[in-house]
């Protein structure tokens, strides 16, 4: 079974992908600008050359979005059919299993190469690259997976890279004048002075560098190593970019909600702190057979086999000899806890018992390991489940490097009993907030935003627990009448207050037991005043209480189509209706494929003296690796075909796509007079013109299908019915960046909106402040699973805002700003969001918005 990308890995593919078709045309600089809105930061030793970073936290899959990452860069930037990788990783553990993984045609990493290469992928070690044969390199796509401290001339091996190698001196016979250039040279050496090296093959093949997680990369030293090798663009995946001193080029940034969505990781992380080791030892061991038991359930209802593991981490041994030790701990489990030792690992730098245990194995007996300062290198379990730390816990540095181990969720899907989808810590501190505090700077450096890793970490508080003066957090909920507090019992009344000027009543105390909460629900008699007082409640106990989390639903009907008596969500029916390539004219017009690019002009391409700097780059970039274009087309048939094995086109029949590529083909020979030659040496520009070109008939046969279908004497019409809705999930929120502004947004349904512009956050709180809004989400783009959509001609049409009224109808808002409010993308959403609110039946009311009328607009409804 072909390995899925999930779809923020997709996302961040598509990022690249952009960002590397328009550095085709701009350079790096003016395309990573245009497409974030950032300053580029460029790498001094490498200019021109492009640097970018998808950043990934800990658990999202790196290497699996590298592994497809190259292939897009041969296609879109590199523009080839093969190419060189060399793919750097930080340590030699990592190194060798990225090596076993690539050398494995079943392992997804070596699936997404031989995808995209046709099965021709060599893959070897430094050692091994020392003795690459010419013929590899010219026909497959070869990745060299090394360390970048064994590139460096101090390393042994990293010597070996840069020193004449006879092995490889065939790979340096008859190269012209333009490639010997480029090459470097040695005083001493034989007649041209050209080094034998692996460096010198590397260079004149232009390596794809990736790194992966190869921390200490981005350093002037690690720059002058890559620069050596002359790499034609450095792909960086990590968790955690520089943002000082060599600051990485962030494309994409994924988010934990994202991860979250895609049931990749296990949150909140539940933190519970005790004063005296064994406490936490005690809590942990609880925990473990309470999820164990819940897992055996699950068990019986997915077939799904998980055993939670405790993480414990001892202390390192002191002089003092009072540190407990692994020895200790292990000692402690046994006797004061009835541990069965065989139940027990331990995995320090100088023991480690996990090297030969099959962890996911039924007959595994192992629950519980033991470490110090962090786990082997590439160790990685999912079914451990719970952190504890006998040490003071209030320096991140305690836990770090094993956070990220009890993050990752079993099998990547959602357990029905919600614990086995939480992460738990017990951990000896005295404060509750600065183990809080230490476990958000961990999860900061796995990768996470603060913003977002603050609300990763959640208290572990059973129900009805007085927990301390720690959780006694004052606490507010607005009542639309003043409550009698007058009768409450005295310890309760001392610890509320009614604010009557803000209509708040506020609580300052322990959290509220079951009891304490009916009390208080007698004091207001409204229905919406006593669920003020549930959410009082929950508050008091660290709960959250958006409406989301109330359980509270928000399900919106959605476009449908009527097909005889059967009712279908209306989605991509109308690309089923027949349109023919061929009736469409494929020349290419001057404006299309010009002919000046060949002379190395600029053409239209409008930018500054240093983009013209990174342009050329590209250009001799291209320029380069044409030497090694010797397995292309031989005549304009082959090169049609090639053409139509290059561009997807699922919705095209074969004989009609190659006989239009043919005419296309032909068209520019007879009528525009280019040579086949010229037309092979530029047959990659001429596929992605090719692309663009049936993608605009394609849409413009798509626009006549679409438009077809909302008429309304059609036989199949366009209804809106309570029967196809789409409900937003209750505990996924994939938003990639949260809103941090000042304004508060209450009736939100998740916890916090997504990110919003000044516009966007004016728009959201009218909509806030609306008396018929009883709530509403910021809804997120490209979360078809997620978020609420329409259908439109070319694809999924995500609005602004969706709200809930109180009067049970459905408000849909579309903000645009005033340049594009007349463009015919803003156009047709507008008709197709006014079609959803004429079928509804006046349940559905949809608006789209533009600064200067948001108020007017959103003010009339009622």
């Amino acid at each position: 079974m072909a390995f899925i990308l999930k779809q923020y890995q997709q996302r961040c593919l598509e990022a690249l992908e952009k960002f590397l078709k328009q550095a085709n045309r701009s350079g790096a600089k003016m395309a990573y600008m245009e497409q974030t809105e950032r300053p580029y930061h460029s790498v001094p030793q490498l200019p021109g050359l492009p640097y970018v970073c998808l950043r990934v936290p800990t658990g999202g899959g790196k290497t699996v979005l590298a592994s497809h990452a190259v292939g897009i860069t041969a296609k879109e930037f590199l523009r080839t059919e093969r190419c060189t990788v060399l793919w750097l990783v930080p340590t030699n553990t990592i190194r060798q299993q990225t090596l076993d993984a690539l050398k494995d045609r079943k392992h997804p990493y070596r699936q997404a190469l031989d995808m995209a290469f046709g099965g021709n992928i060599s893959v070897m070690n430094l050692g091994e690259a020392l003795y690459v044969q010419r013929g590899v390199l010219e026909g497959d796509t070869t990745v060299i997976v090394s360390t970048l401290a064994a590139l460096r001339v101090e390393d042994t091996e990293g010597r070996k890279v840069y020193e004449t190698n006879g092995n490889l001196q065939h790979h340096f016979s008859g190269l012209n004048e333009t490639q010997l250039a480029e090459l470097e040279k040695a005083g001493n050496g034989n007649g041209n002075g050209v080094i034998y090296s692996l460096a010198n093959v590397l260079r004149l093949h232009r390596p794809v560098v990736v790194m992966d997680e190869a921390h200490n990369a981005r350093t002037n030293l690690s720059f002058d190593t890559l620069a050596r090798f002359n790499p034609s663009c450095i792909l960086e995946f990590t968790a955690t970019p520089d943002e000082m001193k060599n600051p990485s080029n962030v494309l994409y940034s994924v988010s934990a909600m994202e991860l979250k969505s895609e049931a990749m990781i296990k949150l909140p992380i539940r933190l519970k702190t005790r004063s005296q080791w064994k406490e936490a030892v005690g809590e942990a061991i609880n925990k473990q057979a309470e999820l164990e038991r819940l897992a055996k359930e699950e068990e019986k209802e997915s077939a799904e086999y998980i055993r939670p593991i405790v993480l414990l981490q001892a202390q390192p041994k002191s002089k003092e000899d009072n540190s407990i030790t692994f020895e200790e701990l292990k000692h402690s489990l046994i006797t004061d806890f009835n541990i069965p030792e065989e139940q027990i690992a331990i995995a320090t730098g100088a023991k480690d018992e996990l090297s030969d245990a099959d962890i996911f194995s039924r007959d595994c007996p192992i629950r519980y390991i033991i470490t110090v300062s962090k786990l082997r290198e590439g160790w990685d379990c999912p079914f451990a489940y719970i952190l504890c730390s006998v040490s003071n816990f209030s320096s991140k540095t305690a836990v770090e490097q094993i956070l990220g181990r009890i993050l990752r969720l079993p099998n990547v899907t959602w357990k029905k009993r919600e614990e086995l989808n939480h992460a738990f810590a017990f951990v000896t501190s005295q404060q509750f907030t600065e183990a809080a505090n230490a476990l958000t700077d961990a999860l900061v450096d796995s990768g996470f935003e603060r913003f977002e890793a603050k609300t990763m970490v959640k208290p572990y508080q059973p129900q009805d627990l007085d927990l301390g003066p720690l959780f006694r957090t004052e606490v507010v909920e607005i009542v639309s009448e003043k409550p009698d507090l007058a009768q409450l019992p005295k310890e309760l009344k001392q610890n509320i207050r009614y604010v009557p000027e803000k209509k708040q009543i506020v609580y300052n105390g322990p959290a509220i037991t079951t009891k304490e909460k009916e009390e208080l629900q007698k004091t207001v008699s409204s229905e919406a005043d006593k669920q003020a007082i549930e959410r009082l409640y929950l508050k008091s106990h660290g709960k959250p209480v958006y409406p989301a989390a109330l359980g509270e639903k928000l399900v919106v009907p959605m476009l449908s189509v009527r097909q005889g008596e059967q009712l279908e969500l209306f989605e991509d029916q109308f690309r089923e209706a027949p349109w023919n390539l061929t009736d469409f004219n494929p020349l290419l017009t001057e404006d299309e494929f010009p002919k000046s690019v060949q002379d190395g002009k600029l053409a239209e391409v409008d930018i500054t003296e240093k983009g013209k700097f990174e342009y050329h780059f590209v250009q001799e970039l291209h320029r380069q690796l044409a030497f090694w274009d010797i397995r292309g087309p031989k005549n304009p048939v082959e090169l049609a075909v090639w053409l139509d094995r290059s561009i997807d086109h699922p919705d095209i029949t074969l004989s009609q796509s190659s006989l239009f590529l043919r005419q296309m083909i032909q068209a520019l020979i007879d009528k525009r007079g280019f040579t086949f030659e010229e037309l092979l040496q530029e047959r990659f520009r001429l596929r992605d013109t090719a692309e663009d070109k049936i993608r605009q008939y394609r849409g413009q046969a798509m626009v006549q299908s679409f438009n077809q279908m909302l008429l309304p004497d059609i036989s199949t019409p366009i209804e809106v019915s309570p029967d196809i809705c789409f409900a937003f999930p209750l505990n996924q929120y994939p938003a990639n960046r949260i809103y941090q502004g000042p304004t508060k947004f209450e009736k939100h349904y998740y916890e916090l909106p997504g990110d919003m512009n000044t516009e966007e956050v004016e728009c959201a709180a009218i909509i806030e402040n609306h008396p018929a809004v009883k709530h509403w989400v910021r809804n997120i783009e490209r979360q078809p699973n997620c978020s609420f959509w329409f259908p439109t001609s070319t694809d999924k049409f995500y609005p602004d805002f969706v709200a809930k009224l109180n009067d049970g109808r459905y408000l849909v808002v579309e903000y645009k700003g005033e340049h594009i409010a007349d463009s015919s993308d803003t156009i047709e959403k507008k008709m197709i969001g006014e079609l959803w609110e004429a079928r509804s039946q006046n349940k559905c009311l949809f608006r789209l918005v533009t600064k200067n009328d948001m108020n007017s607009q959103l003010g009339n409804i009622h």
